[in-house]
């Protein structure tokens, strides 16, 4: 009865949605009431709406245009509510093709800013740390320099070896990264230096035949002087690299290091024939040990 009442426009609501279900307002003649109508959906709908999130999805509309004491549109939070319960990102906001068009979903029956809304939807999620769902939300709101600015957070800050986590957030980014070619040219730039230093990082940690192989990518790179010739460039190019790349770079030059101390003591080792040239290779290594 409420919802048609509010349908016919015969009742009023309650100034925010946080008052109790029947509230008065100063400006009101007595014995006049507010309805809080915000307050009897939500609670209506708890009981169903992670079993059915389409159903409930139909009830939060009716709260389109409904604001609360921070400006924000109760249809939207009421969304953003739904999917940290249900998780169902697909059924109510859509999906991404193998082409990176965006599938219809539930939400796009209705007639609002489905973008903005998906946004404000991840932004929510960010916030509470839950930076994989963020960054599906962000892709499914085509917002790919936000994708790239939380995937780049989370690489550099499990850049470990061995880390579960990391071969994760790694699959996750060599996912995204052919949809990301017109994002942020800074911010691809630094996506994919760190998707080579996992690179780097695999190599290190997959055995002794795989060092030499690791160097070079390290060299390729240009983030370490190798050469007594290139410290002050690299010294300079520190500078400007970004707080998620410099965390990352104690544990490489210590890893580095590592690399070029193996290898000098195997081209040292009289007889060996895995690096030929010895004595050439072994005195090429230490000056980069140097």
């Amino acid at each position: 009865m409420a919802l048609a009442l509010h349908s016919n426009g015969m009742i009023n609501l309650s100034v925010t949605p946080h008052q109790p279900v029947l509230s008065e307002c100063d400006d009101d003649p007595s014995p006049h009431k507010r309805l809080n109508l915000t307050r009897i959906i939500i609670g209506y709908t708890r009981k169903f709406a992670c079993s059915n999130s389409t159903s409930a999805l139909n009830y939060y509309y009716i709260l389109h245009g409904v604001h609360n004491e921070d400006g924000e549109d109760m249809f939207t939070v009421c969304i953003g509510e739904l999917i940290q319960e249900s998780k169902e990102y697909q059924t109510l906001l859509g999906t991404l093709d193998s082409s990176g068009r965006k599938t219809k979903g539930a939400i796009d029956r209705f007639n609002v800013n489905h973008s903005q809304i998906i946004s404000t939807v991840a932004e929510a999620s960010e916030k509470r740390g839950c930076w994989e769902e963020a960054v599906t939300l962000y892709e499914l709101a085509h917002n790919y320099d936000k994708v790239l600015e939380i995937l780049n957070e989370e690489l550099s800050r499990k850049l470990m070896p061995n880390d579960k986590a990391h071969e994760h957030i790694n699959e996750i980014a060599v996912s995204v990264e052919s949809r990301t070619l017109n994002a942020n040219t800074s911010l691809r730039k630094q996506f994919l230096l760190l998707l080579d230093l996992y690179k780097f990082h695999k190599l290190y940690h997959s055995g002794h035949d795989k060092l030499e192989e690791a160097l070079s990518v390290i060299s390729r790179l240009q983030i370490i002087p190798l050469q007594q010739e290139t410290i002050n460039h690299r010294v300079q190019a520190f500078k400007s690299f970004s707080d998620e790349l410099r965390r990352c770079i104690p544990d490489i030059l210590i890893m580095v290091m590592s690399i070029l101390n193996k290898l000098y003591k195997n081209a040292s080792k009289s007889g060996s024939s895995l690096y030929g040239a010895q004595n050439k290779q072994a005195q090429k290594i230490r000056d980069q040990l140097e």
